[in-house]
């Protein structure tokens, strides 16, 4: 869909923003490295802006190495 296509009447834009609405619920995967990863998505929610880069960096790294240990086989 372009944003041509989009009708006004179908766009939603919030006032505020609430914690609850920005972080995304999930459900365990099985995997323990990645649910570990995820996890730390919940530490975000005590954290000031400044700090919760270094947790994305982190869950980024975390997931990224769980892909590599998958792609290499067992």
């Amino acid at each position: 869909m372009s944003d041509e296509d989009l009708d006004i009447d179908e766009v939603l834009v919030l006032e505020e923003v609430s914690v609850e609405l920005a972080l995304a619920v999930w459900e365990p995967t099985g995997d323990a490295g990645i649910d570990a990863a995820l996890d730390e998505l919940t530490r975000l929610e005590d954290l000031p802006p400044g700090e919760r880069l270094a947790v994305y960096e982190s869950v980024h790294r975390q997931l990224h190495q769980r892909l590599a240990d998958l792609s290499t086989g067992p």
